[in-house]
């Protein structure tokens, strides 16, 4: 794996979802191998992008359906702070499911020289799922990091990351082997 082309993006690893409005039980259980992965990815070069939900009250679609969530400056749309966001890391904010629709995340990958992205965050069956949708319709390699994603569901969870395998030919590696990866093992 070249580092320098590759990027980690942590998809909507905020307040809102770990603890918040729309609190994902299972999203504490996957933040110390994300806060890994991170760590490890920062020490060997590799890129960390947060795709972040940055609503806007009373306008986007997405809240008619999930309610109030991740409003754009509130305290509900900030990063976990176990996630130790880094001055080299670089923030997308996003008004729908995917990392991709109508932000500049790929200009900013193609920008940085990456051609690989690393999914992690929540959800397989949702977010994740659409901004890898998006990563490979535009030609991006997709590797998913089995635990650090996640869903409401076990079932959410296994559909999505079926659904990755088996449409956009996602690799899917745990947190240790990717870290194996970027420190060329």
């Amino acid at each position: 794996m070249n580092n320098k082309k590759v990027a980690v993006l942590v998809v909507d690893m905020l307040n809102d979802f770990v603890t918040g409005a729309l609190k994902c039980e299972r999203g504490a259980a996957i933040v110390p191998k994300t806060a890994e992965l991170l760590s490890a990815a920062r020490k060997n070069g590799v890129n960390v992008i947060f795709c972040n939900d940055a609503h806007i009250k009373g306008v986007d679609h997405e809240l008619k359906l999930w309610g109030d969530h991740a409003i754009a400056g509130t305290p509900g749309a900030m990063v976990i702070p176990e996630l130790c966001m880094c001055d080299s890391d670089y923030t997308v904010p996003k008004r729908r499911y995917s990392g991709f629709f109508h932000t500049d995340l790929d200009l900013l990958l193609r920008e940085l020289g990456v051609d690989t992205v690393i999914l992690s965050g929540l959800h397989t069956h949702m977010c994740v799922r659409h901004t890898a949708a998006d990563a490979y319709c535009l030609g991006y390699n997709v590797i998913v990091a089995s635990d650090a994603t996640d869903s409401f569901t076990q079932e959410d969870y296994d559909y999505g990351i079926k659904y990755l395998k088996e449409v956009y030919a996602a690799q899917i590696y745990t947190v240790n082997e990717l870290i194996a990866m970027f420190d060329g093992k």
